[in-house]
């Protein structure tokens, strides 16, 4: 422990040092701030006028915040001044940090320099040495109060000196006197606001101007930067450089009480039907550096940015300790962000792994700030629509409609108080709209579907709820004790010691976590990207389909006799089986393998030039290079085709015959886009989206459920005050304990029955997705072909093999044969009297494709998934069998 202190001096020394040398060159009341990656070195800027410390200004835990940040050293070239790209930073910023410096909005000090010289830890035990101890231990104790102030506790006159500034001494500094003015603390402001409120302040009209830059490289401020494409497409892991310029065009001082830069991610879900908007705000980081605090922050970018100074366009980097915008000066603040590859856990209350994973960007906000984007329009000949201008969305047609949307903007916020009300509002905000496609697979490998066994879980428990309170009304009315053992609608005797002080609540909650195990990954997929390591040794899932089918054919005669005025000949003969026609019937199951493999994140043409692996900066293509060193060789590969298994089961009361033949097979892509007002708290599947009958049965059960506990509601409180005497008569200890509705009905339930009673999906078919079949086995053909040409004289075996036949043969043969022959097989009878086949499905994507098919993905209020429907068509009447096959689409290709 003494090493500990000894350590911490020798850093508080070295610091002051440095701060002299700083104070000495640049007597400034700027700060430099650093971001949320960086790790923080609280060096604060001083008044060079006023000398004042105070041991209960705001401040930080220097060691708490040091010891949960991590850091890797920015490495500088030689020169010393540009970092080199290739080294990147990864730090956890700690919670001490965000509550000290974020957590709450400042409401204005009345003297700030208070807050710009905190004491150091040395000034703080000189002080205390002077003070009297106390008389019982002689000692003093050293605590940090919430939010990050420091203070200190005696026994005896502790709030005489909480209040008051001490007589303090140093070498070389000026001795003040002790002076009874309180200090007025930001965080213990009884009016202070959670920075999760800043959502609900009105905004108000002031004339500041804020402007948002992105950049490709860390920004010199003695250099023009070069600034991104607007059609710049960001990934997992990728680095966000840039700055914001605030601008105070009035012609007099403005004063703000925060200024915040955040990235964040939400979902936005309008369900017309019920009147109501939903917005999930599911990723939020807070950039430290571009923040206002009064403490110093590096950025983590690398570049020592001198605070204070002017940069090339004559902008004052950094603003002012005092929270003072001066008229017509402009003040620019750097930034830098990581995207995430994964949300955290508690992104998602239902436990959901899917949840957890970072959605694609996906349509956009038209009702954000009044309707502004929704006259964004995609244009046909581009394939996207944008306003042209940095920082507007980008729509594709990624069959999004105007509903729903995932959108991840860079924003930020000045807040101020209003003269005449003193209460906080937004003094002006700005954002830039990002566009962002997660690496690898958003979405794990579809297995069995655990929908219908989780409804009917959730069911299970929300009717033996209603039971417990149909059975409590019940002694209502006969007038009889309510017991625990009536809350939890079970007999509870001999499993517990007191079962009048069981929590029901508690209870209800471990109920509701058990239905949520399901929703959990195994440790194959909990990791990112999603390994599928471990499902070699399992038997990979399959799906099926069954196809009756029933068809007449006329039996042939073997007499041939002819028709006409001579049939009456031959009247004595039999002719029973003369143009009698038969009855064949039966069952096709249809099956496949779910493919492991995917099919490829399509975007327009225009997106995918911009966003080559050359146009991105150094960090990001090296960024790249590992995602895709990642994964391996399998996970990497693209679905090219799909093995069908037919199998016919005839009928047992009919006579043998041939199955029908196969006259061709077609392919289309099915897109699934399923939504809720609320958080969707099973695990969704293709079976149960694309069947409408059991989707509104579901939505059916659980409309039913709401309906009944309204009104069960409602009936509670009309009675509540005699339900608690009745239940609290039956308690063995005097207490008093309150019977409240959420002992039955928890609010995450009703949260649950509202979200599954208006759960909806949307299927939607692309005709046009894949090429026929015959084309995609003429461009493999091909393609083998020029492949085995370049290998050497091996070329001519492989076609003829490919064809079935000799070349000179195959270059007679239509191309519906060769599907036929190669693709579509034959029918085998087995030992059993059944018949089977295979058919080989090709997937080939089309080159002029118009959709944007964006990687597939679970979020908490939106999911898109994906199948493939295979149409294998019979011959004749027989009709047509669909097998839809769940394939994901991911983004592995720059």
């Amino acid at each position: 422990m003494s090493n500990r202190r000894q350590s911490r001096r020798d850093d508080i020394t070295r610091s002051e040092s440095r701060e002299t040398q700083a104070r000495s060159s640049s007597p400034s009341l700027f700060f430099k701030s650093g971001s949320s990656t960086s790790l923080l070195r609280l060096r604060q800027a001083r008044s060079p006028s006023k000398d004042r410390r105070s041991p209960s200004a705001s401040r930080p835990n220097l060691d708490s915040l040091s010891s949960s940040n991590e850091l890797k050293a920015c490495d500088k070239s030689k020169d010393g001044d540009k970092p080199k790209e290739n080294i990147m930073i990864d730090v956890l910023p700690s919670f001490e940090m965000y509550n000290a410096l974020h957590r709450h909005i400042p409401q204005g000090n009345i003297n700030p320099d208070l807050h710009d010289y905190p004491p150091t830890y040395q000034e703080i035990q000189d002080q205390a040495a002077s003070l009297p101890l106390d008389g019982r231990n002689g000692s003093t104790t050293e605590q940090l109060a919430e939010g990050g102030s420091t203070s200190i506790h005696r026994s005896g006159s502790a709030d005489a000196f909480m209040n008051t500034h001490q007589r303090v001494s140093f070498p070389g500094l000026e001795t003040f006197s002790t002076v009874q003015e309180p200090i007025q603390d930001d965080v213990h402001d009884s009016d202070n606001i959670n920075i999760d409120k800043l959502y609900t302040l009105p905004k108000l009209t002031t004339p500041i101007d804020i402007s948002i830059r992105i950049t490709k490289h860390a920004v010199d401020p003695n250099q023009k930067p070069e600034e991104e494409s607007i059609l710049r497409e960001y990934t997992s892991g990728d680095i966000i450089n840039g700055y914001i310029i605030i601008t105070n065009r009035s012609s007099r001082p403005l004063k703000f009480e925060m200024f915040y830069v955040t990235l964040e991610g939400y979902a936005s879900v309008v369900d017309r039907d019920c009147g109501k908007r939903t917005v999930k705000r599911f990723l939020r980081m807070v950039d430290l550096s571009a923040s206002w605090s009064y403490s110093t922050i590096e950025v983590a970018n690398g570049v020592d940015y001198k605070c204070g100074q002017l940069d090339y366009e004559n902008c004052v980097i950094g603003l002012n300790n005092n929270r003072i915008l001066e008229p017509d000066v402009k003040y620019k603040k750097y930034f830098l962000f990581k995207l995430p590859s994964q949300l955290l856990d508690i992104s998602c209350k239902h436990e959901q792994f899917t949840h957890c994973l970072v959605p694609p960007s996906y349509g956009i906000d038209r009702t954000r700030f009044g309707g502004k984007y929704s006259g964004i329009k995609v244009n046909s000949m581009l394939g996207y629509g944008h306003f042209g201008t940095k920082g507007s969305p980008i729509l594709t047609n990624d069959l999004s409609g105007e509903e729903i949307s995932i959108n991840y903007t860079l924003d930020a916020k000045i807040v101020g108080k209003d003269p005449k009300t003193r209460s906080l509002h937004i003094m002006r905000e700005a954002e830039y709209n990002l566009r962002f496609i997660p690496f690898g697979f958003c979405r794990p490998l579809s297995g069995e579907s655990k929908a219908s066994k989780q409804v009917k879980d959730f069911t299970n428990l929300i009717q033996d709820r209603i039971n417990a309170l149909e059975k409590v009304f019940g002694r209502l009315e006969r007038n009889e004790n309510i017991t625990s053992s009536d809350i939890h609608n079970s007999d509870l005797r001999g499993s517990i010691d007191d079962e009048t002080e069981v929590d029901a609540a508690d209870i209800l909650r471990l109920k509701l976590n058990q239905l949520y195990v399901s929703n959990r990954e195994d440790s194959a997929h909990s990791s990112f990207p999603i390994r599928n390591g471990k499902m070699g040794d399992r038997k990979q899932a399959s799906i099926e389909t069954q196809f009756n089918y029933n068809f007449r054919t006329k039996s042939k005669s073997s007499s041939k006799l002819k028709k006409g005025i001579f049939s009456g000949l031959g009247a004595s003969q039999p002719a029973s089986n003369v143009g009698v026609s038969q009855t064949k019937s039966g069952v096709i199951v249809l099956s496949t393998e779910i493919p492991k493999a995917g099919l490829p994140y399509i975007k327009p043409s225009l997106l995918k030039k911009s966003n080559t692996l050359d146009a991105r900066s150094q960090h990001n293509q090296e960024n790249w290079l590992s995602l895709r060193d990642s994964l391996s060789p399998d996970d990497l590969q693209l679905l090219t085709e799909l093995r069908i298994q037919l199998k016919c089961l005839q009928a047992n009361n009919l006579e043998p015959h041939d199955p029908p033949e196969v006259v061709g097979v077609t392919t289309e892509l099915l897109c699934l886009t399923a939504r809720s007002i609320n958080s969707i708290p099973i695990k969704l599947s293709p079976d149960i989206l694309l069947v409408p009958e059991k989707l509104n049965e579901v939505k059916s059960i659980f409309r039913k459920f709401k309906t009944e506990i309204i009104a069960l509601q409602a009936k509670f409180y009309e009675n509540s005050t005699r339900l608690n005497e009745l239940f609290n008569a039956s308690r063995v200890f005097p207490t008093q304990h309150e019977l409240k509705f959420s002992d039955f009905i928890s609010q995450q339930m009703l949260t649950d029955i509202e979200s599954l009673s208006f759960l909806n999906s949307n299927v939607q078919v692309l005709h046009n997705v894949f090429k026929k079949q015959s084309q995609a086995l003429a461009a493999e053909e091909d393609s083998i072909q020029t492949a085995s040409s370049k290998n050497g004289s091996g070329g001519g075996i492989l076609t003829s093999t490919l064809s079935g036949s000799s070349s000179s043969l195959s270059s007679h043969t239509s191309s519906s044969e060769r599907v036929k022959r190669q693709l579509l097989h034959e029918w085998i009878k087995g030992e059993n009297g059944g018949f089977q086949r295979s058919i080989t499905v090709k997937l080939a994507l089309v080159e002029d494709m118009h959709e944007t098919l964006i990687p597939s993905f679970e979020s908490c209020l939106i999911s898109r998934m994906y199948c493939i429907r295979v149409n294998i068509k019979f011959e004749g009447q027989v009709g047509t069998a669909h097998l839809d096959v769940p394939v994901r689409i991911r983004n592995l290709e720059a």
